[in-house]
């Protein structure tokens, strides 16, 4: 009688250490950190230049209105603006029925809402030993000028700060007295070794604008 001697190889499937799962979760733990972190700033970014790109084309439908004389209220009124005041979750269109280049209150078009806890920041007069000393500033445009009358022409450009709910992020807001505007990172991006080189503009002083 023959036996075949048949050799029984076990395989042994080695599971985790505790130490190599310790290692793995670490790993995974961090890289979700860094991916959440990264998107909430992605989402904060895209909030403050939404939220920028909204102010700059308020300032240009106030332009629009008072080069095309638009009507508020029944009374045809050659003059419109925004008004701003610094630290601030809200900012104004208003009809300069006076004309005198500044806002009353019983002036008033429409207010808007930043919303998502931003602010105006700081309002500087990049032109001037005053710099960022500004409480408030109006922006007006008289027909058929299509050039800004900043502060009742006392100043020949202004920049607005938009700042995040966190004030880890900003975007100023240029406004010229030609009528340009645009838009960069503020000075939190700069330190956070962002670009500040160049930014956005609105093209156009007149009509063409939107």
């Amino acid at each position: 009688m023959f036996h075949n001697n048949q050799q029984l190889t076990t395989n042994v499937s080695r599971g985790f250490t505790l130490m190599e799962m310790v290692v793995t979760v670490g790993i995974f733990a961090l890289i979700s950190t860094v991916v959440i972190v990264r998107n909430a700033q992605f989402d904060n970014e895209t909030l403050l230049q939404n939220l920028a790109f909204d102010i700059a084309l308020s300032v240009r439908q106030a332009q629009q209105f008072g080069v095309n004389v638009r009507a508020a209220e029944g009374v045809f009124s050659g003059s419109y603006g925004i008004h701003f005041d610094a630290q601030s979750p809200t900012y104004f269109m208003f009809t300069d029925i006076n004309e005198d280049g500044r806002y009353q209150s019983d002036e008033l078009l429409e207010t808007f809402t930043l919303g998502r806890g931003a602010t105006i920041g700081e309002i500087c007069d990049p032109t001037s030993k005053t710099g960022c000393d500004h409480e408030d500033l109006d922006v007006v445009f008289r027909r058929p000028d299509p050039d800004a009358v900043i502060n009742n022409g006392e100043m020949s450009q202004a920049t607005v700060e938009l700042v995040s709910a966190r004030g880890d992020g900003s975007r100023i807001i240029s406004i010229e007295s030609t009528g340009q505007i645009s838009i960069k990172q503020g000075a939190t991006e700069k330190e956070n070794g962002g670009d500040t080189t160049g930014g956005d503009q609105l093209p156009g002083s007149g009509l063409d604008a939107l």
